[in-house]
């Protein structure tokens, strides 16, 4: 344990250290190269290069040196582990907002998602940023427990008029809200062929909206009942984007069609 932690801190402990090795990571340099592409003073570089070597991360043949196997291995680890902190550092106390199954995202991939939460100066800014791609949007497919009336009232003639490519997948009790609330009926008859239901509970509401994950980020209130929305998570990174689209692929590929029968008539 101890041996693996005094690794760690060679490296963390240095930034200087672990500019010089990053950039041997590419090819092999001679001291007076690697000064220059870092701007660590040349004596700093040389004593880097003198510690890795005795570590046996670096190799020397005359002037030149370059990363062994090992310290390819070593300097990779780390910079993986650099970048998953940042990625949780970005996120913050939204971490613990994240829906259960997006707790399995790289947080590397997170480093440079945006985040929306109320402020005191507009209370409901993660609802006005989800509204703001909603409404602009060409593509949209949705794996949603419920649906804000707001939102489908907005949504719902560019759907119909077929300037919004629109997919959904939503709880089957959801239609149990709209028989209690037939006012909302209407604009669902109109989507019913674009709608899939799902039996059970979908453990989140995310959407990806032209090419971008939208994620609605939430905490439960003491009892575990009560769920407030906290903020939205945006990011177009294609690994976060591709775990969305495959996560919605596979709740669809377990729902049905939505009937319009099982709505209240007009």
């Amino acid at each position: 344990m101890e041996d693996a932690l005094e690794e760690i801190r060679f490296l963390a402990n240095s930034g200087n250290r672990l500019r010089v090795l990053e950039a041997l990571a590419g090819e092999p340099a001679s001291r007076r190269e690697l000064q220059e592409e870092t701007g660590v003073p040349r004596s700093t570089a040389a004593r880097v290069l003198d510690d890795a070597e005795d570590r046996g991360w670096v190799d020397s043949e005359g002037s030149r040196y370059r990363l062994t196997t090992v310290g390819e291995a070593r300097v990779s680890a780390f910079r993986t582990f650099l970048a998953t902190t940042r990625g949780m550092q970005h996120l913050g106390e939204a971490i613990g907002w994240l829906p259960e199954p997006a707790r399995s995202l790289d947080f590397r991939h997170l480093r440079d998602a945006k985040i929306t939460t109320p402020s005191q100066e507009n209370p409901t800014a993660q609802f006005d940023r989800g509204m703001e791609l909603l409404r602009d949007a060409e593509t949209y497919r949705g794996l949603t427990q419920n649906s804000l009336p707001q939102y489908m009232a907005e949504l719902g003639g560019r759907i119909v008029d077929g300037e919004l490519d629109f997919q959904g997948v939503i709880e089957r009790g959801f239609v149990e809200v709209i028989r209690e609330e037939p006012g909302r009926a209407e604009v669902w008859r109109d989507i019913a062929d674009r709608m899939w239901l799902y039996d059970g509970h979908v453990p989140l509401n995310m959407h990806v909206v032209d090419g971008t994950a939208l994620v609605w980020l939430c905490d439960e209130d003491s009892t575990g009942e009560d769920v407030m929305v906290k903020g939205l998570l945006e990011s177009d990174h294609p690994d976060v984007v591709s775990w969305a689209e495959s996560l919605y692929e596979e709740y669809r590929a377990e729902s049905e069609p939505m009937d319009p029968a099982m709505l209240p008539a007009e």
